[in-house]
């Protein structure tokens, strides 16, 4: 009898002690979340100037970026506001007519978002990124810093433990590189503050 009471206590504490445990995890997963995201980067350009000889027959340079990010995001749900630190390796090839560029960088940008919709929100907020070095044809070689600044804004759909976003970003701290050619020749600069947009995908561990 009194083995058969001690199993009962023991089941009965092991059940509170899980309950416990289950919802302290829900409220941690309704105020934090944690996961990867990835994203394809597009539709970005930059303007040379000062272009050598062989170069003047582009007028009006314009590129266009492709490439990809991947990385990891942090959440803090607060009510209808979500501060979302995030931090990722991007790289990408900027091609300016007959020119091209390969670039990567480490980005670290937060978003203040609010949530319009129970599954849409729009956010905004800063970028710190720092450039990695560049491959190609032509590299560039920086100017003022390796460490440059940006805002970035956008929208994010919300499935469950899905999200889906579209965002700008725009770089606001001056930063001009070289351009040089394959036998490090300057043949012109570069403005690094070029605008560019981003498709990414995020799951929630």
């Amino acid at each position: 009898m009194i083995l058969k009471i001690k199993i009962l206590i023991l089941l009965l504490t092991s059940s509170i002690a899980f309950g416990q445990e289950d919802a302290v995890k829900k409220v941690v997963n309704k105020f934090f979340e944690i996961g990867w995201k990835a994203g394809l980067n597009f539709d970005s350009s930059g303007e040379i100037s000062n272009l050598a000889n062989e170069f003047k027959s582009i007028d009006a340079t314009k590129g266009l970026v492709n490439g990809f990010n991947a990385g990891l995001y942090t959440q803090i749900n607060l009510l209808k506001l979500y501060v979302r630190p995030e931090l990722h390796f991007s790289k990408f090839g900027t091609t300016f007519d007959n020119i091209t560029v390969g670039q990567s960088r480490i980005e670290a940008p937060i978003s203040l978002g609010l949530k319009l919709l129970p599954i849409l929100s729009g956010f905004g907020g800063v970028s710190y990124r720092y450039n990695l070095g560049s491959s190609g044809d032509y590299s560039l070689e920086s100017i003022t810093s390796e460490s440059t600044y940006g805002i970035h804004f956008g929208a994010r759909i919300h499935l469950g433990k899905l999200g889906i976003d579209a965002r700008i970003e725009k770089g606001i701290s001056e930063n001009e590189a070289k351009l040089l050619s394959s036998n490090n020749i300057n043949i012109g600069t570069v403005d690094t503050r070029a605008s560019q947009a981003s498709l990414g995908i995020s799951f929630s561990f």
